[in-house]
């Protein structure tokens, strides 16, 4: 590594440290301004412990610094005590890179593309994370007198509580946001945070809905409906819900202030909004999945899974395309059938790992010399069909296939050993020798195996 990409290295990672403590901080005074508080804990949703988290899982080891000076210059401007502060940054630093170790070490995806890795991430959190958090630093806050022993416990419930809305609305989100972050548009997120934002104060403000089923009713089928069409818009209107609900909370508005206890009603809400959170986020990730799995399929149906071929499922479609052409803008098409000699050899002597890499590596020299317009087809095994378009006459599609067979006769190296492959190719012309997929693959098979005939590595015509 030369100095510039070193000194560009250290600049980029003083950059992400830089920006994990300014959004921590930050954060962190918007949730104990603007969300509910609890004595020396948020019991509603502390946005720094989700965004320490999924730092950690994005960018690895290197953001620890940054939650690190967060959380400490965060402790010291709530608290003004800088023992306690500088208690709760080790502890909560500690936190991060212990789920940065777990989450790897059940091998989860940080994109969050199955249910697993969802399910895996809120178990690290839940039974993990918060539990060592909220005891560690409750039990070494009380060592120091910062607050009473008798209310470890109870102190270290509401911390859990808190923190962990924190992280399970907050860290997947960041997750699907930064694995997506390519695909988002700008537009679309400003309307997905500031819409159900006004949706909520139009409910909790104007319709004044106190029953808590029928919000739930209203604003769970919009959240999922979005959440299946688009997973990164979908959990961000659900968490832009989230904290729609907890601000009227905490302004004594809407349905969650009926009870004479005010932490009863914050921690009503925050299963509440839990809820809502995880089923868009399991539905959205289970209907992702499921068009995934579609698509793959319908990717295996017509294409060739070792070589990414086409295979003979859209053979018809292709030569259907030649025939059109042939007859309304008087284009020849070649189909050439091809025959790897002695590849059933290279599978028995060297293996089928071999067979295949030899595969893939002539497939490259094929399509080194295809134009755009040209189809290579894997009909299966070791047979190809190669379509070729616009012909302008023999000698030219003759001196192209004759440079086909000169490039795939180079020998080859596969895993030390020296592989040698040839051709024997059939060649039909469309229109001259049929128009439908089964005349001309009849002849140019036909003509293949004439090539066989006379000695193999050469070209037939039909």
């Amino acid at each position: 590594m030369n100095k510039t990409d070193n000194t560009q290295q250290i600049f980029q990672s003083l950059t992400i440290i830089l920006s994990v403590a300014f959004l921590y901080n930050i954060t962190g005074i918007f949730s104990a301004t603007f969300l509910s508080q609890n004595d020396i804990v948020m019991v509603s949703a502390f946005i720094p412990e989700g965004i320490a988290l999924a730092a950690s899982l994005i960018f690895g080891s290197r953001v620890l610094a940054g939650i690190f000076i967060g959380q400490l210059l965060l402790a010291q401007y709530e608290w003004s005590n800088e023992l306690s502060a500088l208690i709760v940054s080790i502890v909560n630093t500690i936190e991060a890179y212990i789920g940065y170790k777990l989450f790897y070490y059940f091998r989860l995806n940080r994109e969050l593309k199955k249910v697993r890795d969802l399910i895996g991430l809120i178990l690290i959190i839940t039974l993990v994370l918060q539990p060592f958090s909220a005891l560690v630093n409750n039990y070494f806050l009380s060592l120091i007198d910062f607050i009473s022993s008798d209310i470890v416990f109870t102190q270290a419930i509401k911390w859990w509580t808190g923190n962990i809305m924190g992280q399970i609305l907050f860290t997947p989100m960041l997750l699907i946001l930064y694995s997506n972050r390519k695909h988002l548009k700008i537009k679309y997120i400003a309307l997905a945070i500031t819409l159900p934002l006004i949706f909520n104060y139009i409910l909790q403000v104007y319709i004044e809905i106190d029953n808590i089923s029928l919000l739930l009713l209203i604003t769970l089928p919009i959240s999922i409906y979005i959440a299946m069409r688009d997973l990164s818009y979908g959990i961000i209107v659900s968490v832009s819900l989230a904290i729609g609900y907890t601000y009227f909370t905490h302004l004594d508005m809407g349905p969650f202030i009926k009870d004479a206890n005010p932490l009863n009603n914050m921690l009503n809400l925050n299963y509440f909004i839990l809820s809502h959170v995880l089923l868009v986020l399991l539905i959205g990730i289970i209907f992702r999945d499921k068009e995934e799995a579609i698509s793959q399929l319908q990717s295996m149906a017509h294409y060739d899974y070792l070589t990414g071929l086409p295979n003979r499922h859209l053979l018809r479609e292709k030569i259907q395309h030649s025939a059109i052409m042939a007859t309304d803008y008087h284009q020849k098409s070649a189909m050439c059938y091809i025959d790897l000699d002695g590849f059933k050899d290279v599978n028995d002597t060297y293996g089928h790992h071999v067979g295949d890499e030899t595969l893939k590596l002539v497939v490259e020299r094929v399509k080194n010399l295809m134009k755009q317009q040209d189809t290579l087809i894997r009909l299966g095994g070791d047979e190809f069909l190669l379509i070729i378009a616009d012909i302008h006459n023999d000698n030219s599609l003759d001196r192209k296939l004759q440079e086909l067979l000169k490039s795939v006769r180079e020998p080859m190296c596969i895993d030390n050993y020296t592989i040698n492959i040839s051709f024997s190719i059939g060649v039909s012309i469309c229109p001259e020798h049929g128009t439908t997929v089964k005349e001309l693959m009849t002849q140019a098979d036909n003509a293949m195996y004439k090539a066989k005939e006379l000695g193999k590595n050469r070209i037939s015509y039909a």
